[in-house]
């Protein structure tokens, strides 16, 4: 299901837009603000999402 998400609403396994590819965040790090996360992505350097981006997450049967 796609949505677009505040930073304080992704979680590990989403995928995020990001550079135009939909990247699979792989782990997901509080900043010094509450707002703010820092996104871990694999064969991408990190993103500190500030501002709402567009996002899929996988739906979860069970």
């Amino acid at each position: 299901m796609r949505a677009t998400r505040t930073a304080t609403d992704v979680r590990v396994g989403d995928f995020v837009l990001l550079d135009g590819n939909y990247l699979r965040v792989r782990d997901v790090r509080a900043t010094g603000g509450s707002a703010h996360r820092i996104l871990h992505f694999v064969g991408h350097a990190p993103l500190i999402m500030r501002t709402p981006r567009a996002v899929w997450r996988p739906i979860s049967l069970g």
